[in-house]
């Protein structure tokens, strides 16, 4: 009775196991259908140059005071492939060398601090996303 009983859970087995793998999964989707490259992405409603400025200069205060060792060039604890990035010594135009590559970074290394404010965060955000819209233009 005891070896019949095996018999019939490795069968049992053995048919879930082959019907599992004949069923196909229909959660994922192989294909993804690129929208942005087609089309333009709508001109961000802030998107005028003051509101760059101002933003620039807010998210710039902030990697002064968080990045800086890294990213200032007149500073004796700077590293070579930070300034590549950006230079928080080059005032307004801090920003030109960075690349939408490294938007997110600044986004990941700035979020948990707990001394950046709502509203200064608010600002690096907005700041990121018109760098982010204007050099795809």
């Amino acid at each position: 009775m005891f070896s019949y009983t095996k018999i019939l859970l490795v069968f049992f087995t053995t048919l879930v196991f082959s019907a599992r793998s004949c069923v196909r999964d229909t959660s994922t989707s192989y294909a993804k259908k690129d929208v942005t490259s087609s089309e333009e992405k709508p001109r961000p409603v802030n998107a005028d140059k003051s509101t760059f400025e101002e933003n620039s200069e807010i998210t710039r205060a902030v990697l002064i005071t968080h990045c800086g060792s890294c990213h200032q060039s007149s500073l004796d604890t700077h590293k070579p492939e930070a300034i590549k990035i950006f230079d928080l010594d080059m005032a307004a135009n801090w920003h030109t060398s960075l690349s939408v590559e490294n938007l997110p970074g600044i986004a990941d290394r700035i979020k948990n601090k707990p001394a950046i404010t709502s509203q200064q965060k608010e600002a690096i955000d907005t700041f990121l996303k018109l760098k982010e819209w204007q050099s795809k233009q």
